[in-house]
């Protein structure tokens, strides 16, 4: 005799794994409350090795009627865990000592930096110190430090001068960690100053595209350091951005120690060299528009982003705009592939692909639920971003209304998007940055000159760590 009673145990638990199964897959999941407006979060992809986690994605997987297509491209650096010893070091630090640097006591702090890193170097590490005014000198060259007391006395001696050759300074620098350049070094100059280029080379053009080429000529990354209110921001930043370093604006003399020690501590833990990333892209249909936060070279449909050195823990985002040439009609596919040597495994090269695709659709319908909220997240930033150096511009040419009416403009876009999609933490810090910038513009009228270029230099520092996504 058969046992019925156990028929409709078995009902229901066969009807509860149903409703599970389709909890899971999506089906009764709840769309994205805020106006209306469905979106798709990126998955978190570890693509081969884990030393570099590599991810892109679209911002719609889908094409109907759109101007553009974006792609974004996350990279993230791993904690090094269990280090057996610091990546070794091999650094130039150039100062200026041109007449201004003994205001405020420039010079002094910058001394006191320097005495910071001489004690924190190790047995493996080199160092060479540059100094530059009308003339540059070389306080001392390349070389692994066996008398520490010796160097800081040397130090202790320099004293300021006259004018400002920065670029043959810079060079001097190059020249020194060329010396002892070594694979798996941290190979890097360090460049700080407080005026402005009026010897040797001072076109700002000229100069960046010297760095670049020394880049990728030879490999060696520059960090740059600028210092009270009458240093060229721009050139300093972009000679960061070339030369594939960082860029820091020190408003106060007494911060240089503390922001100079934060940049050797950055650079202690090497994980890749070499890392670059290409992107091939279906230019039939798209044309290249922009691509926002590191510089780039395009060949064809390739575009390649040279990082140089990637240290542990640390983020670089990139987004690529594409222009629509014509109706897509065809799933398109973008191809990307992350290269980098692991310092950690005798140089072994590490390569991951990833492969985004879109698709057209006739329906506005799933054309909108398919956005990506992640990627519109990091567009919000980066446009908004962009329009906030227009405003610099204007405010750098004087046009401060114009440089109002731009910020607004900023303003009015990122409010919108962040009542289309969650803002994200990014897009609330771009947010109180352009809010403060618009503040000084405000009271731009009232102020003095070295407040103006302040505020300038202010602005400026807050967009770039806006776009670096520097904490």
């Amino acid at each position: 005799m058969k046992n019925h009673s156990k028929i409709p145990l078995l009902l229901f638990i066969s009807f509860f794994f149903i409703i599970a199964i389709l909890s899971v897959s999506g089906i009764f999941s709840k769309p994205d409350q805020k106006k209306g407006i469905q979106s798709v979060s990126t998955p978190k992809k570890t693509l081969g090795d884990d030393k570099i986690h590599f991810s892109t994605s679209v911002d719609n997987t889908y094409y109907y009627d759109n101007d553009y297509v974006y792609l974004y491209v996350d990279l993230q650096a791993g904690k090094v865990e269990n280090a057996r010893e610091r990546t070794p070091l091999n650094i130039a630090i150039v100062i200026d000592k041109s007449g201004s640097m003994a205001e405020k006591n420039k010079l002094d702090y910058v001394k006191r930096a320097v005495d910071y890193i001489i004690d924190e170097v190790g047995p493996n590490d080199y160092v060479s110190i540059v100094t530059f005014d009308d003339n540059v000198s070389v306080v001392q060259r390349s070389e692994i430090i066996s008398d520490k007391y010796d160097l800081r006395d040397k130090v202790s001696h320099i004293k300021p001068g006259g004018f400002t050759d920065l670029s043959d300074g810079m060079f001097e620098g190059y020249s020194q960690v060329d010396r002892s350049y070594s694979r798996g070094y941290v190979n890097r100059v360090f460049l700080l100053t407080d005026g402005l280029a009026n010897r040797g080379i001072t076109d700002v053009y000229d100069l960046v595209n010297k760095v670049r080429d020394k880049n990728r000529r030879d490999g060696i990354t520059i960090s740059t350091f600028g210092v009270g209110a009458d240093f060229n921001e721009n050139l300093m930043a972009d000679i960061a951005d070339y030369g594939k370093g960082n860029y820091y604006y020190i408003k106060n003399s007494s911060d240089i120690p503390d922001i100079f020690a934060s940049e050797l501590r950055g650079v202690h833990d090497m994980v890749g060299q070499g890392t670059k990333i290409k992107i091939k892209f279906p230019d039939e249909y798209l044309m290249l528009n922009k691509v926002f936060g590191y510089p780039y070279d395009i060949s064809g449909n390739e575009i390649s982003i040279d990082f140089k050195d990637v240290f542990s823990e640390q983020t670089k985002s990139v987004l690529v705009k594409f222009r629509v040439r014509k109706k897509i009609d065809r799933k398109l596919n973008f191809e990307s592939e992350l290269s980098y040597q692991d310092v950690n495994s005798d140089f072994r090269t590490v390569t991951s692909n990833d492969e985004q695709f879109v698709e057209p659709t006739s329906s506005k319908e799933i054309y909108n639920r398919s956005n990506n909220e992640t990627v519109v997240q990091n567009i919000s930033v980066f446009e908004s971003n962009e329009m906030m150096e227009n405003a610099l511009r204007e405010a750098d040419n004087g046009n401060y209304d114009r440089a109002k009416t731009e910020i607004k403009s900023a303003q009015d876009y990122l409010s919108g998007q962040m009542n289309q999609v969650a803002p994200s933490p990014e897009m609330r810090r771009q947010s109180e940055n352009m809010e403060k910038y618009n503040k000084d513009l405000e009271s731009a009228d009232t102020k003095s000159d070295e407040e103006k270029k302040e505020m300038q230099k202010s602005g400026k520092y807050d967009n770039y760590n806006s776009r670096k996504k520097n904490q």
